[in-house]
C-alpha cells in the first residue's frame, strides 16, 4: 500500500458482521484500520442515501457488512439490501465514479478472518483508487456536492416506488443474483434517475 490512507465508512449488521469484526479483535487478527463503523441491527435497515451521504461528507469508500444469503436473523433483509446497493452501484455510474468505492459483502459471526481479507482487499483497492474523483478525473469538491444531491434523490417518492417493485419481483422470480438485481433496479429506476441525475455514461 502507498502512504495515502483511504477514510472508508462502513454500516455492518450486528448479528454476523459486526460479530465477525468483533470476534477478529479478540482473535488479534492484523487488518487494516481504516474502517469507520457504524452498527446497524440488519443490512435490510440500509438505505441508499446513507453510503451516498457518507461518500458526499468525507468518506473515500463505503463498505456494507451482512450476513450470508438466507442466514439474515430477519429473515430477507440481505437480499433487500442487495437492491439498495444496486441503486446505489447505479447512481455511481451517472455520476462518473467507480462502482469499486460500494462494497457489500457477508461474512458470519464465525468468519472473523473472511472478514480481515474482505477489509484488506477492500482497502487496498481505495488505495489504488485514490482520494474521491482522483481515479476518475473528476473534481472532488464538485463530486461531493453532487453525491449530496444524488442522497437526496435516491428519497423520490418515484425512485423509492420503482426500488418496491424491484424488490418484489426479485422475491417473486427468486432470482438473486447481483447482475439480475441490477438489471431489475436499472429497469425500474432508469427513467427517474435520468431526470434527477443524468443518463448512464455512454
Amino acid at each position: 500500500m502507498s502512504d495515502y490512507q483511504p477514510k472508508i465508512l462502513g454500516f455492518l449488521c450486528n448479528w454476523c458482521c459486526y460479530t465477525a469484526a468483533d470476534s477478529a479483535g479478540v482473535g488479534r487478527y492484523q487488518y487494516p484500520p481504516n474502517l469507520r463503523v457504524i452498527r446497524m441491527m440488519c443490512t435490510g435497515r440500509l438505505d441508499p442515501s446513507f453510503p451516498l451521504e457518507g461518500l458526499a461528507n468525507g468518506a473515500d469508500a463505503v463498505f456494507v457488512g451482512g450476513c450470508h444469503p438466507g442466514e439474515c436473523h430477519y429473515i430477507d433483509g440481505n437480499y433487500h439490501a442487495l437492491v439498495s446497493a444496486a441503486l446505489v452501484h447505479e447512481t455511481l455510474e451517472r455520476l462518473g465514479l467507480s462502482k469499486d468505492r460500494f462494497l457489500i459483502e457477508w461474512a458470519s459471526a464465525a468468519e472473523g478472518p473472511n472478514f480481515v481479507k474482505i477489509i484488506t482487499k477492500f482497502t487496498q483497492r481505495a488505495v489504488e483508487l485514490g482520494p474521491l474523483g482522483k481515479a476518475e478525473g473528476l473534481n472532488e469538491a464538485e463530486l461531493r456536492r453532487k453525491l449530496a444531491e444524488a442522497a437526496e434523490v435516491s428519497r423520490n417518492a418515484k425512485v423509492r416506488t420503482g426500488l418496491i417493485s424491484a424488490s418484489k419481483e426479485m422475491m417473486k422470480s427468486g432470482d438473486y443474483s447481483r447482475s439480475a438485481i441490477a438489471a431489475l433496479v436499472a429497469a425500474k429506476c432508469d427513467k427517474n434517475l435520468t431526470e434527477l441525475i443524468g443518463a448512464r455514461a455512454a
